[in-house]
């Protein structure tokens, strides 16, 4: 039940039988279809590339837009703080001069 090299053909130059077109031409069909198929994945493959660093490039651009919104909010707050104890200053002042011009009179 052994299998012996002389039992199998392996001479590339006989055809196969299911195939009636030439050797010649099916090799070329063949490889045309594989450099079809490798060409097509390699392309697929550089698209994913690209995606990939567009998403790595937006994340890290929202990320440093986020950060700048926050430090603009929270100079907002400070200034409005800021504004409200200026204007309660200048109504202070006012009260002042108002009650030295009661006095005055």
């Amino acid at each position: 039940m052994e299998a012996t090299v002389a039992d199998v053909d392996t001479t590339p130059t006989q055809p196969r039988k299911d195939y009636k077109s030439r050797p010649g031409a099916l090799i070329w069909f063949f490889q045309k279809s594989r450099d079809r198929w490798k060409s097509k994945h390699q392309n697929l493959k550089a698209k994913v590339k690209g995606f990939r660093n567009q998403v790595a490039a937006v994340t890290k651009s929202r990320e440093q837009w986020r950060a700048k919104a926050e430090s603009a909010g929270e100079q907002v707050t400070a200034l409005e703080t800021e504004i409200a104890a200026l204007r309660a200053e200048i109504a202070a002042l006012e009260e002042k001069k108002k009650r030295t011009r009661e006095v005055a009179r």
